[in-house]
């Protein structure tokens, strides 16, 4: 009874999370490892692809294109660090 329970909860937190419109609920199927993102990965890859893009449409030369990736990585991994040390409770 409380596995039954247990799995009806859990499968309309699922159609509930993909009733805000911004994704089907095949899309959590086909693709599992998408319903659980890291904002912090995902801030970063957003200005990594930002930065590519200025890039490859040359208004930056790869100077500036690698100086700014080394600061973007830079930031990115202090960043999981901080957050490592706070899930490890240090």
């Amino acid at each position: 009874m409380f596995k039954k329970m247990l799995l009806l909860f859990l499968a309309s937190v699922l159609v509930g999370c993909t009733y805000a419109g911004e994704r089907e609920l095949s899309d959590y199927i086909d693709e599992p490892a998408t319903i659980v993102q890291d904002p912090h990965f995902g801030n970063y890859k957003g200005k990594l692809d930002a930065l590519e893009k200025e890039y490859l449409e040359k208004k930056i030369t790869y100077a500036q294109y690698l100086e700014q990736k080394t600061v973007l990585d830079d930031q990115y991994n202090k960043e999981v660090a901080q957050r490592n040390q706070k899930i490890m409770g240090q």
